[in-house]
Protein backbone atom coordinates (compact mmCIF):
# COMPACT_ATOMS: atom_id res chain seq x y z
CA UNK A 1 0.00 0.00 0.00
CA UNK A 2 2.68 2.25 -0.52
CA UNK A 3 3.37 5.07 -3.21
CA UNK A 4 4.75 3.53 -6.67
CA UNK A 5 4.99 4.58 -10.23
CA UNK A 6 3.52 7.64 -11.58
CA UNK A 7 1.47 9.95 -9.52
CA UNK A 8 -0.60 13.07 -11.43
CA UNK A 9 0.66 16.21 -10.21
CA UNK A 10 -1.38 18.58 -7.66
CA UNK A 11 0.87 21.16 -6.28
CA UNK A 12 -0.66 22.10 -2.93
CA UNK A 13 0.58 24.63 -0.88
CA UNK A 14 0.62 23.11 2.67
CA UNK A 15 2.29 25.74 4.19
CA UNK A 16 -0.68 27.97 3.18
CA UNK A 17 -3.28 25.67 4.19
CA UNK A 18 -1.13 25.26 7.60
CA UNK A 19 -1.84 28.62 8.46
CA UNK A 20 -5.39 28.47 7.50
CA UNK A 21 -5.95 25.43 9.47
CA UNK A 22 -5.03 27.49 12.72
CA UNK A 23 -6.66 30.55 11.94
CA UNK A 24 -10.24 28.82 11.39
CA UNK A 25 -9.70 26.84 14.40
CA UNK A 26 -8.41 28.98 16.58
CA UNK A 27 -10.44 30.08 19.40
CA UNK A 28 -12.70 26.95 19.36
CA UNK A 29 -12.71 24.49 21.26
CA UNK A 30 -15.86 22.43 21.21
CA UNK A 31 -14.82 19.25 19.16
CA UNK A 32 -17.52 18.28 16.82
CA UNK A 33 -17.53 21.74 15.88
CA UNK A 34 -13.70 22.17 14.90
CA UNK A 35 -13.74 18.25 13.23
CA UNK A 36 -16.11 19.40 10.79
CA UNK A 37 -14.63 22.78 9.91
CA UNK A 38 -11.32 20.91 9.50
CA UNK A 39 -12.89 17.99 7.05
CA UNK A 40 -15.14 20.58 5.10
CA UNK A 41 -11.91 23.41 4.79
CA UNK A 42 -9.49 20.53 2.86
CA UNK A 43 -12.34 18.75 1.28
CA UNK A 44 -12.94 21.96 -0.98
CA UNK A 45 -9.46 22.98 -0.85
CA UNK A 46 -7.65 19.75 -1.68
CA UNK A 47 -7.69 19.20 -5.75
CA UNK A 48 -8.88 16.14 -7.13
CA UNK A 49 -10.56 14.39 -4.37
CA UNK A 50 -14.14 13.36 -4.01
CA UNK A 51 -14.15 12.65 0.23
CA UNK A 52 -12.45 14.02 3.16
CA UNK A 53 -12.75 13.21 6.83
CA UNK A 54 -12.50 11.57 10.33
CA UNK A 55 -12.94 8.20 11.59
CA UNK A 56 -12.50 7.78 15.23
CA UNK A 57 -12.11 4.75 17.28
CA UNK A 58 -14.73 2.60 19.30
CA UNK A 59 -15.05 -0.97 20.90
CA UNK A 60 -15.87 -2.42 17.41
CA UNK A 61 -13.45 -0.51 14.97
CA UNK A 62 -13.02 3.18 13.63
CA UNK A 63 -16.94 5.05 13.39
CA UNK A 64 -17.75 7.88 11.12
CA UNK A 65 -16.86 11.27 12.20
CA UNK A 66 -17.41 14.36 10.39
CA UNK A 67 -16.48 15.14 6.90
CA UNK A 68 -17.15 16.60 3.19
CA UNK A 69 -18.48 14.30 0.52
CA UNK A 70 -20.90 11.85 0.08
CA UNK A 71 -22.60 9.51 3.03
CA UNK A 72 -19.82 7.28 3.71
CA UNK A 73 -19.28 3.77 5.30
CA UNK A 74 -20.27 3.91 9.37
CA UNK A 75 -18.14 1.66 10.82
CA UNK A 76 -14.94 -0.13 9.55
CA UNK A 77 -13.87 -3.17 11.70
CA UNK A 78 -10.49 -3.16 13.87
CA UNK A 79 -7.59 -3.66 11.54
CA UNK A 80 -9.65 -3.70 8.18
CA UNK A 81 -9.01 -1.44 4.91
CA UNK A 82 -7.04 1.03 4.85
CA UNK A 83 -8.17 2.99 8.13
CA UNK A 84 -7.85 0.00 9.49
CA UNK A 85 -4.21 -0.36 8.58
CA UNK A 86 -3.12 3.56 9.40
CA UNK A 87 -4.63 3.51 12.67
CA UNK A 88 -3.43 0.34 14.02
CA UNK A 89 0.11 1.12 12.77
CA UNK A 90 0.30 4.53 13.67
CA UNK A 91 1.76 5.60 10.25
CA UNK A 92 0.39 7.38 7.05
CA UNK A 93 -1.11 5.18 4.40
CA UNK A 94 -0.88 5.24 0.41
CA UNK A 95 -2.83 3.92 -2.04
CA UNK A 96 -2.80 4.25 -5.55
CA UNK A 97 -4.87 2.13 -6.63
CA UNK A 98 -7.95 1.06 -4.31
CA UNK A 99 -8.87 -1.80 -6.44
CA UNK A 100 -5.30 -3.21 -5.73
CA UNK A 101 -6.37 -3.77 -2.00
CA UNK A 102 -7.65 -7.05 -1.22
CA UNK A 103 -9.83 -5.32 2.17
CA UNK A 104 -10.20 -2.27 0.51
CA UNK A 105 -14.00 -1.29 1.88
CA UNK A 106 -15.68 0.82 -0.51
CA UNK A 107 -17.77 3.27 0.47
CA UNK A 108 -17.94 4.72 -3.00
CA UNK A 109 -17.03 3.04 -6.11
CA UNK A 110 -15.85 6.07 -7.67
CA UNK A 111 -12.94 6.28 -5.62
CA UNK A 112 -9.61 5.36 -6.81
CA UNK A 113 -6.77 6.26 -4.77
CA UNK A 114 -6.78 7.12 -1.14
CA UNK A 115 -4.61 8.81 1.81
CA UNK A 116 -4.98 8.04 5.46
CA UNK A 117 -2.99 10.04 8.15
CA UNK A 118 -3.55 9.10 11.93
CA UNK A 119 -4.46 11.39 14.43
CA UNK A 120 -1.33 11.19 17.29
CA UNK A 121 -1.31 12.10 20.65
CA UNK A 122 1.62 11.76 22.59
CA UNK A 123 2.33 8.99 20.00
CA UNK A 124 -0.46 7.08 20.10
CA UNK A 125 -3.61 6.94 17.50
CA UNK A 126 -6.41 8.68 18.26
CA UNK A 127 -8.35 8.30 15.07
CA UNK A 128 -7.76 8.85 11.29
CA UNK A 129 -8.18 11.35 8.70
CA UNK A 130 -9.25 9.92 5.33
CA UNK A 131 -8.75 11.53 1.93
CA UNK A 132 -10.42 9.75 -1.49
CA UNK A 133 -9.62 10.69 -5.53
CA UNK A 134 -11.41 9.57 -8.19
CA UNK A 135 -8.11 10.05 -9.23
CA UNK A 136 -5.95 6.89 -9.19
CA UNK A 137 -1.92 7.92 -8.12
CA UNK A 138 -3.15 11.01 -6.83
CA UNK A 139 -1.60 11.19 -3.71
CA UNK A 140 2.17 11.93 -3.04
CA UNK A 141 4.57 11.45 -0.97
CA UNK A 142 4.46 15.51 -0.48
CA UNK A 143 0.63 15.02 0.08
CA UNK A 144 1.35 12.91 2.62
CA UNK A 145 3.76 14.86 5.06
CA UNK A 146 1.56 17.75 3.76
CA UNK A 147 -1.70 16.35 5.45
CA UNK A 148 0.76 15.07 8.62
CA UNK A 149 1.71 18.50 8.97
CA UNK A 150 -2.19 19.67 9.05
CA UNK A 151 -3.70 16.70 11.70
CA UNK A 152 -0.72 17.13 14.08
CA UNK A 153 -1.69 21.17 13.34
CA UNK A 154 -5.48 19.61 14.23
CA UNK A 155 -4.54 17.80 17.38
CA UNK A 156 -2.53 20.75 18.68
CA UNK A 157 -5.29 22.82 19.18
CA UNK A 158 -8.11 21.26 19.67
CA UNK A 159 -9.33 19.27 23.01
CA UNK A 160 -9.62 15.34 21.83
CA UNK A 161 -12.09 13.64 24.24
CA UNK A 162 -11.20 10.95 26.49
CA UNK A 163 -13.56 8.25 25.37
CA UNK A 164 -11.09 8.27 21.85
CA UNK A 165 -7.83 8.15 24.38
CA UNK A 166 -9.39 4.92 25.85
CA UNK A 167 -10.92 3.39 23.12
CA UNK A 168 -7.29 3.58 21.48
CA UNK A 169 -5.70 1.80 24.24
CA UNK A 170 -7.88 -0.98 24.31
CA UNK A 171 -8.19 -1.72 20.92
CA UNK A 172 -4.93 -1.04 19.08
CA UNK A 173 -2.58 -0.30 21.90
CA UNK A 174 0.65 0.34 20.11
CA UNK A 175 3.34 -1.71 21.38
CA UNK A 176 7.02 -0.77 21.15
CA UNK A 177 7.74 -2.79 17.79
CA UNK A 178 5.34 -0.53 16.27
CA UNK A 179 7.10 2.48 18.02
CA UNK A 180 10.28 1.57 16.80
CA UNK A 181 9.15 0.92 13.42
CA UNK A 182 7.82 4.23 12.65
CA UNK A 183 10.99 5.47 14.10
CA UNK A 184 12.40 3.50 11.17
CA UNK A 185 10.34 4.83 9.26
CA UNK A 186 10.53 7.93 9.52
CA UNK A 187 14.28 7.55 8.70
CA UNK A 188 13.17 6.38 5.19
CA UNK A 189 11.54 9.28 4.08
CA UNK A 190 13.97 11.61 5.75
CA UNK A 191 16.86 9.98 4.05
CA UNK A 192 14.35 10.47 0.86
CA UNK A 193 13.88 13.99 1.56
CA UNK A 194 17.63 14.62 2.40
CA UNK A 195 18.48 13.21 -0.90
CA UNK A 196 16.09 15.09 -3.17
CA UNK A 197 17.71 18.20 -1.48
CA UNK A 198 20.98 17.49 -2.48
CA UNK A 199 20.30 16.88 -5.87
CA UNK A 200 18.61 20.17 -5.76
CA UNK A 201 21.37 21.68 -5.40
CA UNK A 202 20.49 26.13 -5.14
CA UNK A 203 17.49 25.52 -7.22
CA UNK A 204 13.83 26.64 -6.82
CA UNK A 205 13.08 23.26 -5.17
CA UNK A 206 15.39 23.28 -2.51
CA UNK A 207 13.58 25.42 -0.19
CA UNK A 208 10.47 23.48 -0.50
CA UNK A 209 12.28 20.78 0.42
CA UNK A 210 13.90 21.57 2.84
CA UNK A 211 10.90 22.87 4.94
CA UNK A 212 9.56 19.13 3.81
CA UNK A 213 12.62 17.73 5.80
CA UNK A 214 12.19 20.13 8.93
CA UNK A 215 8.48 18.98 9.03
CA UNK A 216 9.09 15.13 9.50
CA UNK A 217 12.46 15.77 11.33
CA UNK A 218 10.13 17.48 14.41
CA UNK A 219 7.92 14.64 14.01
CA UNK A 220 10.57 12.20 14.51
CA UNK A 221 12.27 13.77 17.37
CA UNK A 222 9.70 14.35 18.96
CA UNK A 223 8.69 10.56 19.02
CA UNK A 224 12.28 9.87 20.66
CA UNK A 225 12.17 12.29 22.66
CA UNK A 226 8.64 11.59 24.49
CA UNK A 227 9.18 7.73 24.22
CA UNK A 228 12.43 6.32 22.80
CA UNK A 229 14.78 7.94 25.66
CA UNK A 230 12.43 8.27 28.41
CA UNK A 231 11.75 4.43 28.16
CA UNK A 232 15.75 3.20 27.48
CA UNK A 233 16.49 5.62 30.47
CA UNK A 234 14.15 3.60 32.52
CA UNK A 235 16.47 -0.08 31.15
CA UNK A 236 17.39 -2.25 33.98
CA UNK A 237 20.28 -2.41 31.87
CA UNK A 238 23.04 0.13 32.25
CA UNK A 239 24.46 -0.67 28.89
CA UNK A 240 21.09 0.47 27.59
CA UNK A 241 20.27 3.51 29.65
CA UNK A 242 24.18 5.02 28.95
CA UNK A 243 23.47 3.95 25.01
CA UNK A 244 20.41 6.25 25.53
CA UNK A 245 22.01 9.32 27.25
CA UNK A 246 24.58 9.22 24.74
CA UNK A 247 22.37 9.94 21.96
CA UNK A 248 20.19 11.78 23.14
CA UNK A 249 23.08 14.25 23.72
CA UNK A 250 24.37 13.73 20.46
CA UNK A 251 20.80 14.52 18.98
CA UNK A 252 21.00 17.44 20.50
CA UNK A 253 23.92 18.82 18.59
CA UNK A 254 22.44 17.47 15.57
CA UNK A 255 19.14 19.26 16.28
CA UNK A 256 20.78 22.54 17.72
CA UNK A 257 22.80 21.73 13.66
CA UNK A 258 19.23 21.87 11.91
CA UNK A 259 17.93 24.78 13.57
CA UNK A 260 21.07 26.92 12.81
CA UNK A 261 20.82 25.85 8.98
CA UNK A 262 17.10 26.49 9.07
CA UNK A 263 17.27 29.93 10.77
CA UNK A 264 19.76 30.49 7.81
CA UNK A 265 18.51 29.38 4.76
CA UNK A 266 14.51 29.66 5.18
CA UNK A 267 13.86 33.03 3.69
CA UNK A 268 13.15 32.95 0.59
CA UNK A 269 15.76 33.58 -2.19
CA UNK A 270 18.65 33.40 0.45
CA UNK A 271 19.39 29.78 -1.15
CA UNK A 272 19.89 31.19 -4.82
CA UNK A 273 21.85 34.40 -3.48
CA UNK A 274 24.54 32.38 -1.43
CA UNK A 275 24.69 29.57 -3.51
CA UNK A 276 27.83 27.98 -2.70
CA UNK A 277 27.69 29.00 0.93
CA UNK A 278 24.20 26.91 0.88
CA UNK A 279 25.85 23.86 -0.98
CA UNK A 280 29.08 23.62 1.61
CA UNK A 281 26.61 23.90 4.69
CA UNK A 282 24.09 21.65 3.88
CA UNK A 283 26.41 19.19 2.43
CA UNK A 284 28.32 19.15 6.21
CA UNK A 285 24.55 18.25 7.81
CA UNK A 286 23.49 15.72 4.84
CA UNK A 287 26.71 13.61 6.41
CA UNK A 288 26.03 14.56 9.94
CA UNK A 289 22.53 13.29 9.12
CA UNK A 290 22.98 10.28 6.95
CA UNK A 291 25.34 9.22 9.58
CA UNK A 292 23.34 10.06 12.49
CA UNK A 293 20.53 7.23 10.90
CA UNK A 294 22.79 4.57 10.17
CA UNK A 295 24.19 4.50 13.78
CA UNK A 296 20.75 4.67 14.91
CA UNK A 297 19.58 2.10 12.28
CA UNK A 298 21.79 -0.78 12.91
CA UNK A 299 23.26 0.44 17.21
CA UNK A 300 20.45 2.33 19.04
CA UNK A 301 17.10 0.71 17.20
CA UNK A 302 18.90 -2.75 17.64
CA UNK A 303 19.38 -2.23 21.60
CA UNK A 304 16.38 -0.82 21.87
CA UNK A 305 14.96 -3.94 20.05
CA UNK A 306 16.75 -6.50 22.75
CA UNK A 307 15.22 -4.58 25.20
CA UNK A 308 12.06 -4.61 24.94
CA UNK A 309 12.16 -7.96 23.76
CA UNK A 310 10.72 -7.44 20.23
Amino acid sequence: MSPSGQHAVYPVDYDLLERQVGSLLEGERDFIANAANFAAFLFHELPAVNWAGFYFPDEDGLVLGPFGGKPACTRLPEGRGVCGAAFAQARGVIVDDVAAVADHIACDSASRSELVVPLLLDGRAVGVFDVDSPVVGRFAPADLNGLERLTARFVGLVSVPERYRRSQAAATHLNERIDIQTCRDHHVVIRYLADQLGAAGATDAALPLLKRLRAVLVTHLKLEDDWLYPNLAKSDNEFVRRKAERYGREMGGLRDHFHALWQTWQKDGAIGESAPVWLREWAIFQRALVARIANEDHDLYMAAEADFGV
